[in-house]
């Protein structure tokens, strides 16, 4: 398998970073510890990137923000991806009637990369389009659910170093309910909210050094808790809920996801919100002539 040119490699991290903090100017300084590349490369990427117009440079101030080239690539992928639009205003909707934060996400190399962002979230997180987390169990589980087993497999791996028997069935089964209620629910928890508070902190002040560690040490600590049944002995607080949206190819294109209930719910207010959240992805399935795949 031929390795990608470091150099591209690097560009596109200077670009995914930028384009994170799109009314952020940053010194080339800044960029350079963000993305972990020496000062004089960083440098010869963004006068590249520059001359392309893919990034803009201050004259005065000596910082870089995103150009006029990108917004006609974005324009294209708009084109490309023409649920992008559709996906921004349901996820709007969805913000407003839940009263939390509200994502979509799609996958993105080997991210998963937020394209619509509503609202904030009971613990007061909230959710920056282009925000990437590594494609990583349990980040992407809605993914997995329709996934092919090798694909299920170099997730979980991502995360733990070792797959056993009992982690691997109880995957199995957990991916198996999804596919048949259509959604998944998880109840909220404190460690999954320091989760999400710390990778939006590391994405937003980190390295991608740094990113990288903070997110592939939580993921670790959570997968343990993937695979637990709610407790619905009293109402419940949920900490989150995704469904799919399915592409023309049967795949899943886009996870749709509520981040916290901001009330305790009952089993059957639950099983209400789920199939509500539900509900939408299937009407973005349905209006961008998607088809629900099979799964494994």
């Amino acid at each position: 398998m031929t390795k990608p040119a470091p150099a591209v490699v690097r560009a596109t991290e200077i670009l995914d970073y930028l384009a994170g903090r799109p009314t952020q100017p940053l010194s080339m300084t800044e960029i350079a510890e963000a993305v972990g590349v020496n000062p004089a490369s960083t440098l010869a990427i963004l006068q590249a990137l520059t001359e392309g117009g893919y990034i803009v440079r201050h004259p005065r101030h000596k910082t870089y923000s995103i150009g006029p080239s990108m917004l006609i690539t974005g324009h294209a992928a708009r084109v490309r991806f023409e649920i992008a639009d559709v996906v921004d205003a349901e996820v709007k909707q969805l913000a407003t009637q839940f009263g939390t934060a509200c994502t979509a996400s799609m996958i993105a190399g080997e991210d998963v990369a937020v394209i619509a962002s509503h609202g904030r979230s009971p613990a007061g997180a909230s959710y920056q389009v282009g925000q990437r987390i590594r494609l990583a169990a349990p980040a992407g589980l809605v993914f997995m659910a329709w996934a092919p087993e090798d694909a299920v497999r170099r997730w979980l791996l991502r995360a733990t170093q070792v797959i056993t028997d009992e982690l691997w069935g109880g995957m199995q089964a957990m991916l198996a309910g999804i596919r048949r209620q259509g959604y998944f629910a998880s109840v909220q928890s404190d460690r999954v909210d320091k989760f999400y508070l710390q990778y939006g902190a590391a994405a937003r002040h980190g390295s991608v050094g740094e990113r990288l560690d903070t997110i592939q040490s939580m993921l670790a600590a959570l997968l343990a808790r993937m695979g637990e049944p709610i407790d619905f002995s009293e109402p419940r607080r949920i900490g989150f809920l995704g469904a799919p949206v399915f592409g023309g190819d049967g795949e899943v294109a886009v996870m749709l996801s509520v981040l916290g209930t901001p009330d305790r719910l009952t089993e059957a207010e639950v099983a209400d919100a789920g199939n509500r959240l539900r509900f939408s992805a299937d009407h973005i399935t349905s209006i961008t002539h998607g088809r629900q795949g099979v799964g494994t």
